[in-house]
């Protein structure tokens, strides 16, 4: 099990103690830490598909992932919840990684741009399944942007980074999506703000957070800067679910731009590579 914020607590570092770990890391050491500060939970399968992607196999894979990630956590710079994903028998991959109060303030002395977060409280379940979906779509695209040569992932901003802010009668509001996303082929460039459903919102609620997008779309505020404005993607559980909420969406702004693509997880390679299939736009 692990350590926990005690574990933390009974082994402080100081700061120049961090000073002279951070001269010891290796470049793939502090990518990794950077994911972690980026997506705050990551799968150790989720780490090895971003960062261990040169061994021969996916067990030596796993295995490279592995040691490393102990190593860090011996260091005191990340640890592991107590849950897995899918219990033990489901295996190390299943390790859900996060950084130490000691991790964050490690990153804090190289870059200056996050101050650490206070002390660390254990996720509910809800919100962790849904950062962990949210983090396997931005693994997702580092995978298409890696193994596919004609597209190439240029932008990839995670909560908060990719919030907008906008007023409306005077208040001022903010869009929250998930992920967003620029890609490029060839001389195109397509941009993608990305919400991430697990089928646990009324569709109500969904056409309610659609709506602000379709508010944020009549600002133009994005068009300013970018001359187009991105594509929405919903990426849900099931077809049944997809179905469902295309149906909503559509029934809800029939008169209005189709600024959304429903789709589930698997569509999503064909999406960004190919433009996907118009039956999904909404």
């Amino acid at each position: 099990s692990s350590t926990g914020e005690g574990g933390e607590e009974r082994r402080r570092i100081s700061r120049q103690q961090l000073e002279e770990l951070s001269h010891t890391l290796g470049e793939r050491d502090k990518q990794i830490l950077i994911s972690l500060q980026r997506h705050r939970y990551l799968l150790t399968s989720q780490l090895q598909r971003l960062h261990f992607t040169e061994a021969a196999t996916s067990t030596a894979a796993l295995r490279a992932a592995n040691r490393n990630l102990k190593k860090l956590r011996e260091l005191g710079l990340i640890d592991h919840l107590a849950r897995r994903i899918g219990g033990v028998r489901a295996g190390s991959g299943s390790l859900i990684w996060r950084l130490t109060h000691a991790g964050e303030r490690l990153l804090y002395l190289n870059t200056q741009t996050l101050t650490p977060t206070k002390r660390f409280c254990e996720p509910s379940p809800f919100f962790l399944a849904h950062v962990l979906a949210v983090a396997d779509v931005a693994v997702q695209l580092s995978e298409l942007d890696r193994m596919h040569r004609e597209v190439k992932l240029t932008t990839l901003q995670p909560e908060p980074e990719c919030w907008r802010t906008y007023s409306e009668y005077g208040s001022i509001l903010a869009l929250k999506p998930d992920l967003f996303a620029i890609t490029t082929s060839g001389q195109y460039e397509d941009r993608w703000f990305i919400e991430v459903d697990l089928d646990t919102e009324s569709p109500s609620k969904i056409i309610h957070k659609c709506e602000r997008y379709h508010k944020y779309y009549r600002t133009g505020l994005e068009q300013q800067e970018s001359e187009v404005f991105p594509l929405t993607v919903w990426i849900v559980p099931t077809v049944e679910r997809k179905n469902k909420l295309i149906a909503s969406i559509k029934e809800s702004f029939s008169k209005q731009p189709k600024l959304f693509a429903v789709i589930t997880k698997d569509e999503l390679g064909r999406l960004i590579c190919q433009g996907g299939e118009t039956e999904s736009l909404c």
